[in-house]
């Protein structure tokens, strides 16, 4: 079985639709491993899409949503 295919703009829009996310509900969603979600936490935050303002709580920067909408996914 393939493995599926998850781009950048839907991970941001789950998060948009959820406002904060936990890195474990990654995993119950995506099926992600949970080293590879704090790897990608790690380079959304990099760019400046996301932020954990709560210990361990995720969502997006102001600048993120404005990737989706650019993107119109918002």
């Amino acid at each position: 079985m393939g493995r599926k295919v998850v781009y950048r703009l839907d991970v941001l829009e789950w998060i948009m639709n959820r406002r904060q996310v936990w890195p474990y509900e990654f995993t119950d969603h995506f099926g992600f491993d949970i080293d590879y979600v704090y790897v990608l936490l790690s380079r959304l935050k990099r760019a400046g899409l996301v932020i954990n303002m709560t210990r361990g709580c995720w969502e997006l920067t102001d600048e993120g949503y404005k990737k989706l909408k650019y993107y119109g996914r918002r």
